[in-house]
């Protein structure tokens, strides 16, 4: 179901202070000029044999953005990513721009990401000058709409996020049902700035708390976005999930998110659109320690290479004790490279990963069409209901409208598992199976223990 009167929408939106400086044409004549190498939807129908890296990193001041941009290209990340501000992510564009003009007085860097809006587009476009290299927008955004204006307004071709993954996990009060509509202009968006050629990509963030999600809500949800995304005519979306803690369960999360994927695109009737896979190095509590720190980023591109994921995010040694300084994530892009490259063309499918993707694909399905036949309303709407009614529950997000009754603890091999579904309409055979495999740890739901879950990680035993 596309937006009505979109175009009148955007008009109107477009006359925003932030936009007046490029029209909505000037915006599609600079994208129709640049290198067909700047959009992600070309760069990955030209993979090699391992993923694309992409390192994260926001800075306010300009200067310190370029310095980023050219050391993390220089490093050989294939993705450049641009983190945008908390301030500028919750539509405080007032507060983000006073922080940015003090941060250019001091020399400081008094924001925690680059706020694009205050820094404006065409300044923007510059960061990327001469790199030739498909730039990612990284935020958190409920309401991404002038903000994704302004990033395709500057070249920016990938385009994170989405109504249910940048709501429930970043906020605490935004309505689901209006963040889930201003994805729908996004997504809608997109699209009308696409050509054939070049689609404008779509990427769902798979992480959403980082923290005890079961693989299946994760499956979930990224293809309740993409099937949001498909309707409004994009061509071009990745999938992504993160890390868990398990081999096992991560390479059959790969597994499953493209199966389920592909399955519900077929139940619409989609044949025309590519879809990506996306893996996030561990996103949970880190190592201090350097050593251990580095092993388990290794550990992280060796699972992406095995699962044959099209792109991995990137995590650095000094996530637990600081913002990552350019050389750091220098650092990681060329390690994680080169333990990508020593896997590349290994696979590791026994019998436990398909057992796993297995179980985990049937629960998603599962879910996936008791939502989409909530009262046969619009898919949108089946979905903020399904938030509302506990149908569709994120661990630990802080938002209202989360019914946080969803729990998991972590089976003897690391593996995540339901403990107690709430309200979400799981069948009764995956939950056994979640039972069996937690076995005696299924009845201990101490404060202990989910720390113990939380932080395996961290913790020296690796429990």
């Amino acid at each position: 179901m596309e937006i009505p009167d979109f175009l009148l929408k955007r008009k109107i939106l477009r006359n925003h202070p932030l936009l007046r400086d490029i029209s909505d044409t000037a915006a599609l004549d600079f994208l129709a000029k640049l290198s067909p190498e700047c959009f992600a939807s070309v760069a990955y129908s030209r993979r090699g044999a391992c993923p694309y890296l992409q390192p994260r990193g926001g800075f306010s001041l300009w200067e310190k953005q370029r310095d980023l941009t050219v050391a993390l290209a220089a490093a050989g990340a294939d993705f450049i990513p641009l983190t945008i501000d908390s301030h500028t992510r919750h539509n405080d564009y007032d507060r983000a721009a006073r922080l940015l003009h003090k941060s250019e007085e001091t020399g400081e860097n008094l924001l925690n990401g680059y706020p694009l809006l205050a820094h404006g587009a065409i300044s923007t476009r510059k960061l990327f000058e001469g790199l030739n290299k498909p730039v990612s927008l990284r935020h958190g955004t409920p309401d991404a709409r002038i903000l994704v204006e302004a990033a395709l307004d500057a070249g920016i071709t990938e385009i994170e996020g989405g109504g249910i993954c940048y709501c429930l996990p970043y906020s605490r009060a935004y309505p689901i049902d209006r963040a889930i509509l201003n994805w729908q202009y996004v997504d809608r968006l997109c699209a009308e700035m696409s050509s054939v050629e070049r689609p404008i990509h779509r990427e769902s963030f798979g992480a959403l708390t980082a923290t005890m999600v079961p693989p299946f809500m994760v499956v979930v949800i990224q293809v309740l976005e993409l099937l949001l995304a498909v309707q409004q005519g994009v061509k071009s979306f990745a999938v992504s999930f993160s890390q868990t803690g398990s081999m096992t369960q991560d390479l059959a999360t790969a597994l499953a998110l493209r199966r389920v994927a592909e399955k519900e695109l077929a139940r619409v009737g989609v044949s025309d659109v590519v879809t990506r896979l996306v893996f996030h190095q561990w996103m949970g509590a880190f190592p201090h320690d350097r050593v251990k720190a580095e092993a388990l980023i290794a550990q992280g591109a060796v699972i992406a290479a095995i699962c044959n994921a099209d792109k991995v995010v990137i995590k650095t040694r000094n996530e637990a004790i600081g913002v990552p300084d350019p050389q750091s994530n220098a650092d990681a892009v060329v390690m994680t490279r080169y333990a990508m490259q020593l896997c590349s063309g290994h696979q590791l499918l026994g019998d436990d990963v398909v057992e796993e993707m297995n179980a985990i694909a049937f629960a998603a399905s599962y879910v996936i069409e008791a939502v989409c036949n909530l009262d046969r309303t619009p898919l949108w709407d089946c979905i903020a209901r399904a938030v509302r009614g506990g149908h569709i529950d994120i661990p630990f997000a802080p938002h209202r409208e989360n019914a946080n009754r969803l729990w998991a603890l972590r089976d003897s091999y690391r593996s995540i598992r339901v403990a107690n579904a709430g309200s979400v309409p799981l069948p009764q055979s995956f939950l056994r199976r979640e039972r069996d495999k937690l076995g005696s740890r299924a009845g201990d739901a101490s404060l202990n223990r989910m720390l113990n879950d939380i932080l395996i990680m961290v913790r020296d035993n690796g429990r």
